[in-house]
């Protein structure tokens, strides 16, 4: 089964959301308090076969006045549920965009759930169409086979064999699951020899194989065990054992995974999957591999025409997103005033995918400061270091700013990219080439907020401002730095090349004799070091863009009014707005 609509009011911290979601493994991002497990509660709330509570701070504003109502469009539909016994009247019809009340030959099959709350706190559960003049009531057994399940600190339910738990759902495949489960618990009951029940070994056996493949450590393999000291006997006295250990005990990356897998496996008609941070208590390693295994499984699903399911997974993690496409991952955002939730959508965005590979953890934040190369990036990596003491010891990121290589060129359209999933973007850039005119139009398109564009207002580099800023004596500083990067013999030849008609012997004085000994004008031979650093990228590196940075710092301080030092103003001040 898969999401087609979510549709939310007044529930939290959620004003108003509508979403489709068209993917089925979707990764959702966003800033804290922004509303990304706010979703994931009110999908679980709609379709999960559990009874919920809900309390006055469950109302938007703690206002009980205006309902709580959460509908969810499911399609990817199994035939019990689209019988006329079951749903079949309230049959719904899905083109991709938009729901038709009546289904046309084209349409998906959907049925929307309701879920209704208001003052009295009683929630209602129904299926809901407008044709209708009525609706009809859902039970929770009927809710179950929606097949929603969500991670979220209830794994230990889910390794015992208790009622609604992955593996009594695994175990359930067959036909008179119940009875057979009666036998196993008066068998277990009577003589512990649950190796001998074959329905219980199987769904163990089926359960390693499914928590190998995401990653989870498994030390001699999965078995039936007792453990009837936590409360006497009854269906979760039975668990899942990894030798003589109760798997609840097991780690807590391992102890995910293994749920996770159990409850993928649990639900042949393709599982709607919810899980809070992926990457908790994950190393990278197995981040990437579960991810892997869990992309895997629905492409083969996919192939061979079986129900793919979906997979909503938040995440804080750079290690996650870099194994995600573009297509698969949505930004959430809420508006501070209407208290509006969004959720963008990138597309297929070439530049943004670049992003998502070289510089993931930028998308976390609230706002992106893109670089226009490496010098630029580096530099202010290491300026942001030192601006803290500006602001009360406050970093950028407290702002919620990040730093990002926007990739030359394509830095405009990246930025009109990021602005589309609702960042606020900004570029520092050289002004020694100009923006195209087309893509500079469409930084300050009606209706959006403006790209801003930090770059110097002479038409230079950033080698060029330093140089051209610079004293003597830190122009000598900056030489230094090149020769412990490049080598002397390399800063030699690249000056000899923009100063061929110089004497090698005075690139060996002190910066200070230099003017005297080429009679220059000061600007011109400037310029000239300016060009030389630029053309054999002296500082064309991240490590060594932060190791400028103090210099730089020092040079805009001594000279507050250069094109330099006004230039990085104005992005210390946006990075900190």
């Amino acid at each position: 089964m898969q999401i087609r609509k979510i549709s939310i009011s007044h529930f939290r911290g959620i004003r108003n959301l509508e979403w489709c979601p068209d993917v089925a493994l979707c990764f959702v991002i966003g800033p804290g308090d922004s509303g990304k497990s706010t979703i994931l509660d009110a999908i679980e709330a709609a379709l999960s076969s559990r009874w919920f509570s809900f309390v006055e701070s469950d109302f938007f504003g703690a206002d009980t006045v205006q309902p709580i109502q959460i509908e969810v469009t499911v399609g990817e539909l199994p035939d019990v549920l689209m019988s006329d016994e079951r749903l079949g009247l309230f049959i719904r019809g899905w083109t991709g965009t938009e729901i038709h009340d009546e289904p046309e030959d084209e349409d998906e099959p959907v049925i929307t759930v309701r879920l209704s709350v208001d003052a009295t706190m009683e929630p209602v559960w129904e299926a809901y169409c407008d044709r209708s003049e009525t609706s009809r009531y859902l039970s929770n057994r009927e809710r179950s086979h929606f097949g929603l399940t969500r991670l979220n600190g209830d794994e230990a339910r889910h390794t015992s064999w208790a009622q609604g738990s992955g593996l009594s759902k695994m175990t359930d495949d067959n036909g008179n699951a119940a009875e057979r489960l009666a036998a196993a618990y008066k068998a277990a009951k009577n003589s512990a020899g649950l190796d001998k029940i074959q329905t219980l070994m199987d769904a163990a056996g089926y359960a390693e194989d499914e928590a190998k493949a995401l990653g989870a450590y498994i030390e001699e393999g999965y078995r039936p065990g007792l453990e009837l000291a936590r409360g006497g006997f009854s269906t979760s006295s039975i668990t899942l054992h990894d030798a003589d250990v109760p798997l609840r005990l097991a780690g807590l990356g391992s102890r995910r995974l293994a749920t996770l897998g159990i409850q993928n496996a649990a639900i042949y008609a393709g599982a709607i999957i919810l899980v809070d941070e992926i990457e908790h208590g994950l190393e990278p390693h197995r981040i990437i591999g579960a991810l892997a295994q869990l992309k895997k499984r629905q492409s083969e699903a996919r192939k061979v025409g079986r129900p793919v399911g979906q997979l909503f997974l938040t995440t804080h993690s750079d290690v996650a997103l870099s194994e995600a496409a573009a297509s698969n991952v949505v930004a959430v955002r809420r508006d501070k005033t209407t208290k509006v939730v969004t959720v963008h959508e990138p597309g297929s965005s070439a530049e943004f995918e670049k992003l998502m590979k070289k510089t993931p953890r930028a998308l976390f934040a609230r706002r992106i400061l893109l670089c226009e190369g490496v010098t630029e990036q580096g530099l202010l990596l290491g300026l942001r270091e030192l601006w803290p003491a500006e602001h009360d010891g406050a970093p950028v990121e407290q702002m919620g700013s990040a730093i990002a290589d926007g990739n030359g060129s394509e830095a405009p359209n990246l930025a009109v990219a990021l602005r589309s999933m609702g960042y606020s973007v900004a570029i520092f850039r050289d002004s020694d080439r100009k923006i195209p005119a087309d893509k500079l139009a469409a930084f300050t398109a009606a209706g959006l907020p403006a790209i801003e564009v930090f770059e110097y207002e002479s038409e230079m580099h950033t080698e060029l401002a330093v140089f051209f800023d610079a004293d003597d004596a830190t122009v000598q500083e900056l030489l230094d730095l090149a020769r412990t990067k490049k080598s002397a013999d390399s800063v030699l030849a690249s000056l000899a090349k923009v100063m061929p008609n110089v004497a090698k012997e005075v690139f060996s004085l002190p910066f200070s004799a230099w003017q005297a000994e080429t009679n220059l004008d000061p600007r011109i031979l400037r310029a000239n070091l300016g060009q030389a650093a630029s053309k054999q990228s002296w500082f064309k590196e991240l490590s060594t863009g932060r190791e400028l940075a103090p210099i730089i710092w020092r040079i805009a301080r001594a000279a507050p009014h250069s094109e330099l030092a006004r230039c990085l103003k104005k992005v210390e001040e946006w990075l900190y707005a």
